[in-house]
């Protein structure tokens, strides 16, 4: 079978620009669109190469690799016809299996690396209905909440189903037919140069339907615009980046297709007083000097809310690390610690008692 000439198809030369490919086809596509040829099988079939031809040269990438094609095998095409793929079965319903060898073709000086470029592209994969892609989202929480546990609420943007016509995407008692081009699908199979690929249907847009009378609120899509608002459970000791997958309220599906998932993503603001390292609390308090001096007992907050006393004794160091005793975040029934650090305030015109006692701990 021989390669189609996607230029000749268009009326283009092999050095055409992207502004007259795209000309070219606008001009092509409107004479021969379906619904300007009702009933014309010709005109139909015209509008797929058509479109086919442009799917091609407008892309670089695909035109390049076109471009290597053609020159193998001339203006008329490469003939495939008594070529051994191995793995490789023919190109309509065809399948190729992930590691498909070109080696056989060094012959040819190197058109195994020309065969194999093509194919990384997998032409092969199904343009049809897509089921909905997933929705990442970031939500920022209290650090006391990612402590405790407890709940956050949220509100995202994204489409949901029409609910004027409940996703049909016709206004209430207008008649919607199945499309005869590509038989309710919303994809058809068309081929690109030789090989079998699946596109959006060109005269439904991949619905699967023909809308007499458009929706009012969605003009036709089946959806629309507009925010939700979700609550989810956050667990006790919840660290920062934690994931929480949604099921099914994702981007929608094409046709039918299921919708993606949310992932949500918890951001744990910072505290200005607490940090946690695991199921433990940090914590720093600043003392001044006369009370490491003679020793002192202070108050200090918890993550639970709770103030605890703390017996400073007398000679304490700055830095100095002390510990309260189940204080911090509890985690499979067991509770960490909280750790306070002491910092020490020196005066900027010490006494001489407090010069005395600087020195001797320096």
């Amino acid at each position: 079978m021989g390669a189609k000439d996607y230029y000749k198809i268009l009326g283009v030369g092999e050095k055409a620009g992207a502004s007259e490919i795209k000309s070219s086809y606008r001009k092509l596509a409107k004479q021969h669109h379906p619904d300007a040829n009702p009933g014309n099988k010709q005109a139909e079939d015209r509008f797929k190469e058509i479109s086919e031809a442009y799917d091609v040269l407008s892309d670089e990438k695909k035109r390049q690799k076109y471009d290597q094609m053609r020159r193998f095998g001339g203006s008329s095409g490469f003939d495939f016809s008594n070529m051994d793929f191995g793995g490789f079965q023919g190109a309509r319903g065809a399948r190729r299996t992930k590691k498909t060898s070109f080696d056989g073709f060094d012959m040819f000086g190197g058109l195994g690396d020309v065969f194999s470029q093509f194919f990384d592209g997998n032409p092969f994969k199904n343009q049809g209905p897509q089921p909905g892609k997933d929705i990442h989202v970031n939500v920022n929480i209290p650090f006391e909440l990612s402590v405790t546990g407890g709940e956050t609420s949220f509100s995202v943007s994204k489409e949901k189903i029409c609910p004027s016509c409940e996703g049909g995407g016709a206004k209430p008692g207008s008649r919607v037919t199945t499309c005869p081009t590509c038989g309710g699908k919303g994809h058809v199979s068309v081929l690109q140069g030789s090989f079998g690929v699946s596109r959006p249907c060109p005269r439904c847009y991949g619905k699967g339907q023909m809308i007499e009378n458009p929706c009012d609120k969605c003009k036709g899509k089946g959806r629309v615009h507009g925010k939700r608002s979700y609550t989810v459970k956050v667990a006790p000791n919840t660290q920062d980046g934690k994931i929480i997958r949604l099921k099914k309220e994702g981007e929608l599906g094409d046709n039918g297709m299921p919708p993606g998932d949310m992932l949500v993503k918890l951001k744990v603001k910072s505290h200005s007083f607490f940090k946690k390292e695991g199921n433990n609390v940090t914590c720093s308090i600043e003392l001044k000097l006369k009370q490491v001096m003679n020793g002192t007992m202070v108050r200090v907050k918890t993550v639970d809310g709770k103030k605890v006393q703390l017996k400073i004794a007398p000679g304490t160091q700055n830095g100095t690390i002390l510990r309260i005793p189940g204080m911090g975040v509890e985690e499979n029934g067991k509770k960490g610690d909280q750790f306070v650090t002491i910092r020490v305030q020196v005066p900027e015109n010490p006494t001489p008692e407090e010069k005395e006692y600087l020195r001797k701990s320096a």
